[in-house]
């Protein structure tokens, strides 16, 4: 009775490990998700200038290591919006920046806990 009670007890262990490795995994070929709740992440769309994206690319790749990808961006009178996306994981940035490129601010947009 007690090896019965050992096996059910190993067969939950191992569910639980399995449901936390999924859990862990990065949707979209092992990219890191942004975080759920969070501003919109724009993939595929692309309106901010050249000097925005520049700009914001060089500002991220000053901050990180692995590579920087421009993957979108959106534009409004007030800012750019450059969407990134850094290293082999695929890790999402945002940089708002001027039309000119001036006073690039990134912001990781994933989830801390998927680092």
């Amino acid at each position: 009775m007690t090896q019965f009670f050992r096996v059910i007890a190993g067969l939950g262990a191992l569910a639980v490990l399995s449901a936390c490795a999924t859990a862990s995994e990065s949707p979209a070929g092992g990219q890191i998700a942004p975080a759920a709740g969070g501003p919109p992440f724009i993939e595929g769309s692309f309106s901010a200038s050249e000097a925005a994206t520049t700009a914001c690319r060089n500002a991220l790749a000053s901050q990180t290591s692995g590579g920087v990808r421009v993957v979108g961006s959106e534009s409004s009178e007030a800012a750019h919006a450059v969407y990134m996306r850094v290293g082999s994981n695929g890790a999402p940035w945002r940089c708002l920046v001027s039309a000119d490129g001036s006073n690039p601010s990134t912001m990781f947009m994933g989830s801390e806990g998927a680092l």
